[in-house]
């Protein structure tokens, strides 16, 4: 049997108080430091059969218990301890008891018990009271020259005479300053007197109203915004990400969330996407072209027969008024942002139940046709994008020849 299975039989055999009691032995015979071999021939009287010669102390002992018993080193010393565990407890340990010392001599110097040696007393001396009592007596004092007669101490005496009367010149000193006092007093007293004699006018109290605060002003956060700077761009739906959420078009403007990794999350009415930094501006000018002059020409250079109503007033429906307009569409298509409903023409984009968009499709406008409208807010190779205070005019150009114009209400 393998020594670490014969060590869990022991445990299974053993109480764990026997255990800590042989432990307890083996600590104390190790001490610091004996070979296990040593140790075991003093514990059990028996000379062990394999055991190291390596010196172990207590201290490692304990470790070893400590740690789980994991040291091959003590494992087969303490495994056979164990299984004479009986022998080890009740053999009486033989160690030599040291001489005892003589008190009394040390190096040949008697040693003297402080007990037999009585401590003296102190003698109390009695003074007797009639000692204390007894005094002796006073000497009378004796002048060193005699003192002279009453007759001869009159001779050196002075004659007292009667005390003179004191002037009364203070009285009069201190009469002339009350007077003084008071002269002076009336002198500086006398306007506030007289203040206090007149009669006063009563001061008349205006209560005036008081005026309500000012309502506290709420000030909006800011709100940043960005506007794509080319035709058709993906927008995703992480940074770096291949899934599209939405495809936008040059000018659309959308509100800025967050910037990462060359990346900015925008507001999509609900949803949120990312657009590379690239494809977006944050630098959007103004122009002076103004809506009358900005819808008369489209008035002017777009086919508007299949529309049959005045272009702006299409901004104010909601899809089931536009069907009621115009009739249904021919076709229907939805993203994540809007809805567009299509007619022999053109199409509309609808945007939460409103006509947000008006595209004029297969058109052969160019830019050139532009120009009355003066500068525009941005040009690329193959968009340009023109603003009024409220609409948005755009033209994108096609490989094939053909141009798309979209009005779009900002």
């Amino acid at each position: 049997m393998h020594v670490s299975e014969r060590l869990l039989q022991l445990y299974a055999d053993t109480n764990a108080a026997t255990r800590t009691k042989l432990q307890d032995t083996i600590k104390q015979n190790l001490g610091d430091g004996k070979s296990l071999s040593k140790s075991f021939e003093e514990l059990t009287g028996s000379t062990p059969k394999a055991l190291p010669t390596e010196e172990k102390s207590a201290v490692d002992f304990a470790a070893w218990i400590k740690d789980g018993k994991k040291d091959a080193t003590f494992l087969p010393y303490y495994v056979s301890l164990l299984e004479m565990h009986e022998d080890v407890l009740n053999k009486e340990a033989t160690v030599p008891q040291s001489t005892p010392i003589d008190k009394t001599v040390v190096k040949g110097t008697p040693i003297v018990d402080k007990a037999s040696v009585p401590t003296p007393e102190p003698t109390v001396v009695e003074t007797s009271k009639a000692e204390d009592k007894t005094h002796a007596p006073k000497q009378r004092y004796m002048p060193e020259t005699p003192v002279p007669s009453r007759a001869e101490r009159a001779k050196y005496q002075r004659t007292i005479e009667p005390a003179k009367p004191r002037r009364k010149s203070g009285k009069w000193i201190g009469i002339l300053f009350l007077l003084a006092l008071f002269i002076g007093g009336g002198y500086i007293g006398y306007p506030y007197v007289m203040d206090l004699l007149e009669p006063k006018q009563e001061t008349k109290v205006v209560e005036e109203t008081p005026k309500p605060d000012p309502e506290p002003v709420v000030q909006e956060p800011e709100t940043n915004y960005v506007w794509l700077a080319s035709k058709n761009v993906n927008l995703v739906s992480e940074p770096n990400g291949t899934t599209v959420t939405y495809i936008g078009d040059i000018g659309d403007r959308y509100e800025i969330l967050k910037e990462q990794d060359e990346h900015v999350e925008v507001n999509l009415d609900g949803t949120t996407a990312w657009v590379p930094l690239d494809s977006v501006t944050s630098d959007w000018p103004t122009r002076d072209l103004t809506d009358s002059a900005l819808l008369d020409w489209v008035n002017t250079n777009m086919n508007n027969d299949w529309l049959g109503e005045s272009v702006h007033g299409f901004f104010a429906m909601n899809e089931a008024a536009l069907t009621e307009t115009i009739g249904a569409p021919y076709g229907r298509e939805t993203d994540t942002l809007n809805a567009y409903a299509f007619y022999n023409g053109g199409f509309f984009v609808i945007q939460d139940d409103k006509v947000h968009a008006i595209d004029w499709t297969n058109t052969q406008t160019t830019r050139e046709v532009f120009s009355p409208l003066g500068e525009p807010v941005l040009e690329t190779d193959d968009a340009v994008v023109y603003e009024s205070e409220t609409y948005s005019l755009r033209l994108f150009e096609g490989t094939n020849g053909q141009t798309r114009v979209r009005l779009t209400e900002k």
